[in-house]
């Protein structure tokens, strides 16, 4: 599926310009300026390209698109990672961003939701007996690491580290 992208020249002023967006990554234009990126360079701006921070904060700004903007990072994501230029677990997490907004079971239980009681659990998964195996394929803690980050944030902060919504009805 991978192309070989070669030498891919390092575009230091993109990666100022997404660290930037980053810090607000919802703010009106990010999303097209994301669009544009992909466009112009026809792939994920990825560690070549951007460096470490400027992948992740294309990641930030993509995790907070609307679907369509996220389905097309997607694409070039799973590419970035077969490329060893972006890491598995931003592959995994936008996965489940984009499964959660279209109302399905996640696959790697990177998306939370507040549960009545005010509890943070994992959004439905999709085969639980086996995600932390996905999980750990891509990078990511076990799942009962990571729900305890979250019970923490969401107690510490009053907010967990990332948007929530109410699961689906049983």
């Amino acid at each position: 599926m991978a192309r070989d992208r070669g030498v891919v020249p390092r575009d230091d002023a993109l990666r100022a310009e997404l660290i930037r967006r980053a810090v607000h990554p919802a703010a009106p234009g990010n999303a097209d300026r994301l669009w544009d990126v992909l466009d112009e360079h026809e792939a994920w701006p990825g560690y070549r390209l951007v460096d470490v921070d400027g992948e992740h904060a294309a990641w930030l700004i993509a995790q907070l698109g609307d679907t369509e903007l996220q389905r097309r990072c997607l694409e070039h994501l799973e590419a970035a990672v077969d490329w060893g230029d972006a890491p598995p677990g931003h592959y995994a997490c936008l996965v489940d961003r984009v499964r959660m907004a279209e109302g399905h079971p996640q696959l790697y239980g990177s998306q939370f939701v507040i549960a009545a009681g005010g509890r943070i659990v994992p959004w439905p998964i999709e085969r639980p007996e086996t995600v932390d195996v996905r999980r750990t394929r891509m990078g990511l803690q076990p799942l009962a690491v990571q729900q305890m980050i979250m019970e923490a944030e969401y107690r510490e902060h009053g907010t967990p580290l990332w948007p929530v919504t109410s699961p689906p009805p049983p």
